[in-house]
């Protein structure tokens, strides 16, 4: 079974790339882009929408229950920094 590490900060960024901090302290960029055109997240076209992206329960949220798994942003963000050790 693959694990993976809950979400608990999000910024929106440069186009659709999410700024994320991870439980474990890992920092990375999550590249929307892909799931942009997907009809259940037609919303977060609207840019000033898109920017309310929210940690919440671990995994990217937005207003009106829109979400991503967190699988998902855990195995596709592009680390920015390294997992720390552990304590």
């Amino acid at each position: 079974m693959r694990t993976f590490e809950q979400t608990i900060s999000a910024k929106a960024g440069d186009g659709y790339n999410i700024h994320v901090t991870f439980a474990d302290g890992t920092r990375g960029v999550f590249d929307f882009t892909p799931y942009i055109d997907y009809p259940c997240y037609e919303s977060l076209r609207n840019r000033a929408f898109f920017e309310k992206v929210a940690a919440v329960h671990g995994t990217l949220s937005w207003p009106n229950d829109i979400d991503i798994s967190p699988e998902a942003v855990w195995m596709d963000a592009v680390r920015t920094s390294p997992i720390s050790p552990s304590r």
